[in-house]
């Protein structure tokens, strides 16, 4: 268990350290990298992953509507919580992202195809498209929000360049269009650094992180992410008659931190990127005691 944990997460932490101690060296600004990822990367990694995968059948929507029934509690538990603490709409709407929108991308897929095997691939990649366009929508719709009504925020979240990536890449997948080998290649290329350019900003953030203090909204944001979301996921899993690896991907993905790309959207909209930065990494370092206690849950 022990070995799993620093094989998935050593890498990470490791790029995220080099952009810690790099970045403030070379005179990088950690937003540069971001807004790289989130109006180039992050649309190529979100095209290349729909592109490519089979969304059809039963099993697809029932995996969709337990991944979002995880993070729904997990959202709506960060919104009550927050105003009766009395946060202000910015800190509620940093705290509901890192709440909801987790990193089922190169922390979950891994975790889950070691955990449950390749053959659970599968349905941890449904989750996770699921996940990430569902958490970039409600993210910017959030920092939108701030400025303007919710309603036309949405308008705007839906968009983004990934949403139109992802949108764009789901008509190809139905009507079996391939594209031109360069661009398959080219857009192939961009995905594969999103990965390591948002850890590396991530590292260059938290190098520029001044909030050390254990905030209210800090403690409502690990409470709804690192439990409740997993918890109500795999409930609505097993009432929707999921089973086996099935389950376990649900649960698994349901369980990981927030998102580095949360850091993303935080940055280019000016939303708390202090406080989003402080709880991505924060509930990182959380999961690695929460995810083994998964793991031993999902197979005693």
């Amino acid at each position: 268990m022990i070995s799993l944990l620093v094989d998935v997460l050593g890498p990470v932490v490791i790029i995220v350290t080099i952009g810690a101690f790099a970045l403030p060296r070379l005179g990088v600004d950690p937003k540069t990298l971001s807004t790289l990822a989130f109006w180039v990367l992050g649309p190529a990694f979100v095209f290349d992953l729909f592109a490519q995968s089979n969304l059809s059948g039963g099993l697809v929507a029932r995996l969709v509507l337990s991944g979002l029934a995880g993070m729904v509690a997990a959202g709506l538990l960060s919104l009550a919580a927050n105003r009766i603490a009395g946060s202000t709409g910015s800190v509620t709407a940093a705290s509901v992202m890192t709440s909801a929108y987790g990193n089922v991308g190169n922390a979950g897929l891994a975790i889950t195809s070691f955990a449950l095997g390749p053959t659970a691939l599968a349905a941890a990649g449904v989750l996770m498209l699921t996940v990430n366009v569902t958490g970039i929508t409600l993210g910017v719709a959030l920092a939108e929000g701030q400025q303007g009504s919710i309603r036309s925020a949405i308008g705007r979240s839906l968009r983004t360049p990934m949403t139109v990536a992802a949108g764009a890449a789901v008509l190809l997948n139905l009507t079996n269009v391939t594209t031109p080998l360069a661009l398959d290649r080219a857009v192939g290329l961009l995905a594969g650094a999103m990965i390591p350019v948002m850890l590396l900003g991530l590292g260059g953030q938290l190098a520029r992180t001044t909030i050390t203090e254990f905030t209210a909204d800090l403690a409502i944001s690990s409470v709804a992410k690192l439990l409740v979301a997993p918890t109500a996921a795999g409930v609505v899993a097993l009432a929707l008659g999921l089973g086996g690896d099935d389950l376990g991907a649900v649960v698994l993905q349901s369980a990981m931190p927030p998102a580095v790309f949360c850091l993303a959207v935080a940055l280019e909209r000016d939303l708390e990127p202090e406080r989003v930065t402080t709880a991505v990494v924060a509930l990182t370092i959380l999961s690695i005691v929460t995810l083994p206690m998964v793991l031993f849950i999902l197979d005693p």
